[in-house]
């Protein structure tokens, strides 16, 4: 990778077809992703890419697909994993097949201290000539406490940090101690885009539909018109919309079957979103003017 990333990093969604991952489809997704908007790719990542219903095998296929169908935009490969010699098994397939970067969470399951985080993340660093994007998402696994997300920053090729919890105080921390002081980039969530934005940081991981919005923010902000940015950010006021109860990856799936994108419904046991809910998308599709895949 010639230049450090900045801006919306897009996780692509994962096809799915009776259970299975269809990976045939992987450039569709990728075709979307782009044309929604982003400045670089991630491949088999985030939560909202079904992450943890994947096998190792399944990662691997997705992310040499995802690759081979991107344009010139970077890629970040997924390599989290409750394993630490699966982790690095995945960071050193990602690095035979291009990547650009890798994507690590910390491990999941049972929750480990903050020493074997670190150690965790040593053990990938040492794997890989990479840049390694420490990705908090207390969702999925553990949620770190500023001090040690600094902690794994001063890693050799930790280049950046994608915080997901959404909370202010600590992401103003982060920014200060870890992005201002040089030691990795900051990355927020949609939510936060523009005031992440505006105290130093370097944009957020938004998976499409909804980065079409977000780059609308960037680039506004990008460009001095605060105003349009402010407006631009309030779509993510009601996405995914009130008619939703099954969390933003179901959302996003629908959002993208609507667009003429075939990525079918999560993968089991995750349900799909509802009818009521479907419809909402669909006005919401509409109103921020979401390319089509037709």
């Amino acid at each position: 990778m010639d230049q450090e990333l900045s801006g919306i990093l897009s996780p692509v969604l994962t096809p799915i077809e009776d259970s299975s991952v269809a990976t045939e489809l992987v450039s569709d997704s990728v075709e979307f992703a782009q044309a929604c908007g982003c400045h670089g790719l991630i491949a088999a990542g985030t939560g909202v890419q079904e992450t943890v219903s994947l096998t190792v095998d399944e990662r691997k296929e997705l992310v040499s697909a995802t690759i081979e169908a991107a344009d010139d935009r970077p890629v970040l490969a997924g390599i989290s994993h409750p394993s630490r010699h699966v982790a690095t098994e995945l960071a050193v397939h990602a690095e035979t097949a291009d990547a650009d970067g890798v994507l690590a969470m910390p491990p999941w399951g049972l929750a480990p201290g903050d020493d074997a985080v670190v150690s965790y993340y040593e053990s990938i660093v040492e794997s890989t000539d990479l840049p390694v994007l420490l990705y908090n998402n207390p969702t999925v696994t553990v949620d770190l406490s500023p001090e040690t997300i600094r902690r794994i920053a001063r890693l050799e090729n930790v280049a950046y940090v994608k915080e997901t919890s959404r909370n202010w105080k600590k992401l103003a921390w982060l920014i200060e101690h870890v992005d201002d002081a040089g030691l990795a980039s900051v990355f927020g969530t949609m939510d936060v885009l523009l005031p992440v934005m505006e105290a130093g940081g370097h944009g957020a991981v938004i998976p499409a539909p909804a980065s079409a919005p977000a780059m609308q923010v960037y680039k506004a902000f990008r460009n001095g018109d605060r105003e349009a940015a402010v407006e631009a950010q309030r779509a993510f006021v009601d996405f995914p919309p009130a008619e939703v109860n099954t969390g933003l990856m179901p959302a996003v799936k629908a959002a993208a079957n609507l667009s003429s994108v075939p990525l079918g419904p999560p993968r089991p046991p995750y349900r799909p979103v509802s009818e009521e809910g479907q419809m909402a998308i669909q006005q919401w599709l509409a109103r921020e003017d979401i390319p089509s895949l037709e």
